[in-house]
């Protein structure tokens, strides 16, 4: 295993440990917060984080950040979800967030479309190349 590899496997590790220890506190330890209270702030965490991963993949382009990015997009989009219609608020107000949350999911998704498409081109002309002895 070389150091990279290593350093690669290190950052995974702080990372999910950070976010099981936040995920776990607030869903289950933190005191006097109903639940789409706690739902929200797991959405608001889990975009945080990746965020963060999504940082370090696009700076060492490796494959498992790329999928802990995407995963940890999916709870918080799942957890904004569910903050959302477990609030306790009427109706024309859990549409109208379930409609920008929808939005902003769209655009996103529309982003990773466009990078895996450029992603494909450029390993598509990579392929092209030879060496030459």
């Amino acid at each position: 295993m070389k150091l990279s590899s290593a350093a690669l496997f290190a950052i995974l590790a702080i990372l999910g440990l950070m976010a099981a220890g936040i995920f776990a506190y607030v869903l289950v330890l933190a005191p006097g917060m109903f639940i789409d209270q706690r739902l929200w702030w797991t959405g608001f965490v889990a975009l945080i984080f990746a965020f963060l991963s999504y940082m370090v993949y696009a700076g060492t382009e490796s494959a498992p950040l790329k999928r802990l990015a995407g995963g940890l997009f999916l709870v918080s989009a799942g957890s904004f979800y569910g903050s959302i219609f477990t609030s306790g608020s009427d109706m024309g107000t859990m549409l109208l967030w379930a409609v920008v949350l929808s939005v902003i999911v769209v655009v996103v998704l529309l982003g990773v479309f466009v990078m895996a498409r450029d992603s494909e081109a450029t390993q598509a002309r990579l392929a092209q190349r030879k060496l030459t002895p």
